[in-house]
This record gives C-alpha cells, sequence and structure tokens, in this order.
C-alpha cells in the first residue's frame, strides 16, 4: 500500500500549526492565558474548521494539526475537536469526559469512532516522538563522570529500544492514515489497521514511557519539566484508544479471527494493506 499520500501532506499546514501550537502551548504553561482563549486562538486560526470524516483528502490536513497540538502538548484536544465539534470536552482534558464521548457516539456513528480512533494514533505517535526528541537533548547535554549521558551505552539502549516504538507506532498509523485518505473513513480495511495500531501503541507507550523517565532520571516526573507533559497525555490516550476500540484484547481477538478467516496470518496482513473491496 502506498503512502503517498500522508508524505504529500501539505507542508505548508504543517508549519503553520507547528509555529502556531508551540506558541499557545508556551502562553498557556506560563499561565497567560486560559484554555477558553486558546480554543478561540485555534478558531480564529481556523484549525478547528478541517474536517477529517467529510473525504478522505481531509485527513492530511486534519493529521498535521492533530499531530502539531501532541507535539506542543497544547491543552486541547484536537483530535476530539475535529472529529465531534466538542467544544467543551476538547479543553476539559477530563479522562471522564472523553469516556463519555466515546461511549455516546459508538452505537451511533462507528465511523466517527474510527475516526476518533485515529486521531488518537496520531497523538499518541506525536507525543512520542516529542518525549523521545526531549530525551535526546537531554542525555546530550547532560554530563556524568565527565562525559555526556549520551556516551553510555546503557543510555543508548535504552533510547533505541523507544525509538524502534515510536517508529513501529508511526509506521502503522501511517498505514492506517493512508487508508483514510484514500478511501476515506468508512473503508472495510481501516478497522482491521486501527485494531493493529491500537495494540502496537499501547506496546509502544509503555516502553517510551519507562525509556524517557529513566534517562531523565527524576527530573521527568516535575512539572517544570515538559516530559510529564507528554506522559500524562500519552498515558490518557492510550487509555481511550483501547476504551474505543474494545481493549487489547478485543484487538487481537478481531485480528485473530481475520487471519483464520484468510487462511493465514500473511493472507489477512496483506489483505488489510491493499486496496480492494473497499466502498
Amino acid at each position: 500500500m502506498s503512502l503517498a499520500p500522508v508524505l504529500a501532506a501539505d507542508a505548508l499546514v504543517e508549519e503553520a500549526a507547528s509555529r502556531a501550537f508551540s506558541g499557545l502551548a508556551e502562553k498557556w504553561f506560563a499561565g497567560r492565558i486560559t484554555r477558553e482563549d486558546l480554543l478561540a486562538a485555534v478558531e480564529q486560526l481556523g484549525f478547528a474548521d478541517a474536517s477529517p470524516t467529510s473525504d478522505g483528502e481531509g485527513w492530511l490536513a486534519a493529521a498535521a494539526i492533530i499531530r502539531a497540538q501532541a507535539r506542543a502538548a497544547a491543552p486541547i484536544d484536537m483530535a476530539l475537536l475535529l472529529v465531534t465539534g466538542e467544544r467543551a470536552a476538547a479543553i476539559a482534558y477530563d479522562p471522564c469526559a472523553y469516556a463519555c464521548a466515546a461511549g455516546a457516539r459508538a452505537p451511533a456513528s462507528p465511523a466517527a469512532l474510527a475516526a476518533l480512533s485515529l486521531g488518537r494514533c496520531l497523538q499518541i505517535g506525536a507525543a512520542m516522538g516529542a518525549a523521545l526528541e526531549l530525551s535526546i537533548r537531554y542525555v546530550q547535554d547532560r554530563r556524568q563522570f565527565g562525559r555526556a549521558l549520551a556516551q553510555f551505552q546503557a543510555i543508548q539502549h535504552s533510547l533505541a529500544l523507544a525509538a524502534e516504538e515510536v517508529a513501529a507506532c508511526s509506521a502503522i498509523t501511517d498505514l492506517a492514515l493512508a487508508c483514510a485518505a484514500r478511501e476515506g473513513i468508512a473503508s472495510k480495511r481501516l478497522p482491521a489497521l486501527l485494531d493493529a495500531a491500537a495494540l502496537v501503541a499501547g506496546q509502544a507507550v509503555n516502553v517510551v514511557y519507562d525509556m524517557t523517565h529513566q534517562v531523565h532520571g527524576a527530573i521527568g516526573f516535575t512539572q517544570e519539566y515538559a516530559l510529564h507533559r507528554h506522559s500524562l497525555d500519552l498515558l490518557r490516550w492510550r487509555d481511550h484508544l483501547h476504551l474505543a476500540r474494545g481493549g487489547d484484547i478485543g484487538c487481537a481477538e478481531r485480528l485473530g479471527d481475520a487471519a483464520l478467516e484468510a487462511g493465514s496470518a500473511w493472507r489477512a496482513v496483506t489483505a488489510s494493506m491493499t486496496p480492494g473491496d473497499s466502498p
């Protein structure tokens, strides 16, 4: 399956969103704006107008916006806002609000639930990438026993494991995003890709959380340092993704059933990656 739609995402949208969310997050963490102000700024900039569920191509701009918000750790849930339009829940940062939104929409709109699942995967991948970048910069700057922490083999091994998980999560998420961009959120292949992405993301969050905090030591948990922001987001989004997809067991059971129906795991994998019987 080609990733051309993902790689061709509008660079101007990505750059503009990254700058905007970084600036807004900086003001929020400095206590200069409220969440309501942040939401108003996002709406004024037009980022809330992206419509990922209207057509496939809408996902390209939406994905860039969602990832930019997650990388900046800006306290506004762009995945929830763009998929559901729920302004209050988007700035509540309340897991109960997420659970209510998912539960209310699961039976009525499977497409909206699939869209929200994809949004969560995009957020998780971006936040893990940001946490890894913070960790790499930290071990390059921090010195112990006369040399940078980055020169210690144990540190290198820990960050290499985290980087593997980030790459795996990004790869399966990009496949799901390419499917949504080419065929729309109602694609018959998308549920299997989202189940696989949920499984990979859940494992990745566990590893990245442990490894990035380990190389930072106690500083990673302090409010003054940015790592804890990404960590809390990762745990929140992982739990909501599992809620939306029925947990690891639910995802694994559906993927296993697909493999049995196809006659082999390889056939099931290639079928999910090859355009075919999509509506």
